[in-house]
């Protein structure tokens, strides 16, 4: 029995490399793609209609999974389903029907699974023992997958190819059934009743809490500006002259390998909150690092700041969701992640997609050295979110953040 538990953790391993192949293939690519079909003008819309869509479920799906399905379940059904809508998005792209029908089925897509990373996140807290040293091991699983799946569109020359989503719905769907072997996670909120545990509203209680309630905000006002990296950035590479924009923006990945090593040796022994003030000032250093790319034209100075990405995400996300869950109920661990994505993934997403083109509209011309005000002024953007966290989260460690050092 116990090897059979054993493999079924490893199985969360698989299923996140799995799960992070198809965006890892489609998001960098999709800038390229519209642009190839002559469709650039629909990139912003594109990039909100994921996370909008995204907003209306998360919370329902994550109540559900806290009272009355297990999440494995849930995730694989929700995968399986979703990859038909993801298919049919870049079908619609290939065979020139009107945007409207892409963007039509890629918010089906994100309606159905926009929660599964909040649901696969649920799953590894509950059932990774000491998930603060492991959670980062098993989340280098998508890291890994997120890497891949840009190395197989530069290696087939998928870079702005509509066939690049086609072939990610095809991983998805498979990851899909791979979901049911995943450790069985049981609702554990028996009590909650009505339409507003139905929905999933009650997580909204946990904005009283003063220290979740800056951690929340904070983390939503940071990843406004951050959508910028895999909205603009292939598009930055494009201009300066990149031949593989997708493969390059996997740089990312290749650090975030050591990042989330570092993040599992030493998180027991440094409270998390450094970790996320970390992250947020390496986003601010990346946003510099673009704006100096500009200045001086030079195709590796983007480089070092994709490269970043690795350290902000570890830092900000994955230790983010790390000191969500040490601070909620455990009747409440699948709605506090699910909030945590409402937040951070759609309601910033929505805002960061039309914030960053309205940035890019007025600052971006021609001139490569353009591109030099457009990142400053996102750099002055996540100063904010810095000094607002800083300030606002500095309580002692919490009685389980303790007794893990």
């Amino acid at each position: 029995m116990q090897m059979t538990a054993n493999r079924r953790r490893y199985m969360m391993w698989v299923v996140m490399f799995l799960m992070f192949i198809p965006p890892g293939m489609w998001v960098p690519s999709l800038p390229n793609i519209l642009q190839a079909q002559g469709l650039r003008w629909l990139l912003p819309y594109a990039m909100a209609l994921t996370p909008l869509c995204a907003m209306l479920s998360a919370l329902v799906f994550g109540a559900l999974s806290d009272r009355k399905m297990n999440a494995e379940k849930l995730l694989g059904a929700l995968a399986i389903f979703g990859a038909f809508f993801l298919w049919l998005g870049f079908f619609a792209l290939e065979q020139g029907w009107h945007p409207g029908w892409y963007l039509f089925f890629q918010g089906c897509n994100a309606l159905i699974s926009g929660p599964m990373f909040a649901l696969i996140t649920k799953i590894k807290l509950v059932n990774l023992p000491n998930a603060a040293k492991s959670f980062p091991l098993y989340a280098m699983g998508g890291t890994i997958g997120w890497m891949s799946g840009g190395w197989i569109v530069s290696w087939f020359a998928l870079d702005q190819s509509a066939d690049t989503g086609q072939w990610a719905a095809y991983i998805r769907l498979f990851m899909g059934f791979l979901c049911f072997l995943l450790p069985a996670t049981p609702p554990t909120d028996h009590v909650s009743r009505g339409w507003r545990a139905a929905l999933g509203l009650t997580a909204f209680k946990l904005l009283k809490v003063r220290e979740l309630r800056v951690f929340y905000l904070a983390s939503a006002l940071f990843a406004i500006p951050c959508v910028s990296f895999y909205m603009l950035v292939p598009t930055m590479l494009m201009e300066f002259g990149s031949l593989h924009p997708t493969a390059q923006m996997t740089l990312g990945q290749v650090v975030e390998i050591g990042s989330m090593l570092f993040l599992s040796l030493v998180a027991g022994r440094f409270r998390i909150r450094w970790f996320l003030i970390v992250g947020m000032v390496l986003g601010i250093t990346r946003f510099a690092l673009f704006a100096l790319a500009g200045d001086l034209g030079l195709l590796a100075v983007i480089w070092l700041g994709i490269a970043l990405h690795g350290p902000i995400y570890t830092f900000t996300m994955v230790a983010g969701r790390i000191f969500l869950d040490k601070r909620v109920p455990d009747t409440m661990r699948g709605q506090a992640q699910a909030l945590y994505q409402l937040l951070v993934g759609s309601v910033a997403g929505v805002v960061g997609s039309f914030f960053c083109e309205t940035v890019y509209q007025s600052q971006v011309t021609d001139e490569l050295s353009s591109w030099s005000s457009f990142w400053l002024v996102l750099a002055a953007f996540a100063l904010i979110p810095l000094a607002y966290f800083f300030i606002g989260v500095v309580g002692k460690p919490s009685e389980q953040e303790t007794s893990s050092s």
